[in-house]
């Protein structure tokens, strides 16, 4: 996604906000101005002369005329504020009921199709997490990889990665990885994978990953469905924080320049 059309769903979503805050403006003057007003007619019986309709409509002239100053202003915020708070509120149901339906699309992909689709900006294979098949042993810097990758999937789009599979869409399988933990299965292998997100990426970076596990001629793939995060996901290397987006079928890291008009126009 480039700039452009992040400022251009920034300007969007902007704008949906203000237009919630004047419809509430309105609403507030126009609805529950009145609506008082006609329940104070008949709550305190007032005796002014006139029927309730023409008391209503002469104490909403006299509020818009700024006869009233301190009604129409009152009545102007409340509605304002209301309105406002539903757009939030509207907004971000909006966004969870996006994330569920981008967790149910990726759910009901088969495997096999995935790997024949091959990498692209929400498809990435890598052969394990941590074991490193040229060197034949554990490779810390590999777990880096995986962070980072994951990571700039949450600031993007969101997608999936795939354990267990080499960049040409071979299975490898998971054994050589199972073969370097305490507790060698799947159970052992998730507690790993969201022990070092929530480490490298923050806790609250964990509800938006799931982890699946499936088996592809006796070999288990491990497929972590990665959804696009709410706010800015950073991952901390030697305690500096760093910022990944995904582009194309690659991870980058920005630059502070970068980061800061990137995170600008997509989460404001």
């Amino acid at each position: 996604m480039n700039i452009i059309y992040l400022l251009f769903l920034t300007m969007k979503n902007s704008i949906k906000h203000i237009l919630g805050i004047i419809s509430g403006f309105l609403f507030g003057t126009f609805v529950f101005l009145p609506i008082n007003e006609f329940t104070s007619y008949y709550e305190y019986k007032l005796n002014t002369g006139f029927s309730a309709g023409e008391f209503v409509r002469n104490q909403l002239w006299d509020a818009i005329t700024m006869q009233t100053p301190l009604k129409f202003y009152f009545y102007l915020l409340f509605g304002g504020l209301m309105g406002g708070l539903v757009s939030l509120i509207w907004s971000l149901f909006g966004q969870r009921n996006k994330l569920i339906h981008h967790l149910k699309n990726e759910l009901e992909k088969d495997l096999s199709a995935l790997i024949v689709r091959g990498e692209d900006d929400g498809l990435e294979f890598k052969s394990s997490y941590r074991y490193d098949y040229r060197q034949q042993k554990v490779n810390k810097a590999l777990e880096s990889v995986i962070m980072k990758t994951i990571a700039g999937f949450m600031n993007a789009q969101g997608g999936s990665l795939l354990l267990g599979v080499a960049d040409d869409g071979s299975i490898l399988g998971l054994e050589a990885d199972y073969n370097t933990l305490n507790r060698k299965d799947q159970d052992g292998y998730t507690q790993l994978l969201m022990s070092a997100i929530a480490d490298k990426l923050g806790t609250p970076a964990c509800r938006l990953v799931r982890i699946l596990f499936h088996s592809h001629d006796s070999k288990e793939v491990c497929r972590i469905i990665i959804l696009p995060s709410p706010i800015p996901i950073y991952t901390t290397e030697e305690n500096n924080a760093r910022f990944y987006i995904r582009t194309g079928s690659g991870t980058r890291e920005m630059n502070i320049q970068e980061a800061i008009t990137f995170i600008k126009a997509k989460w404001g």
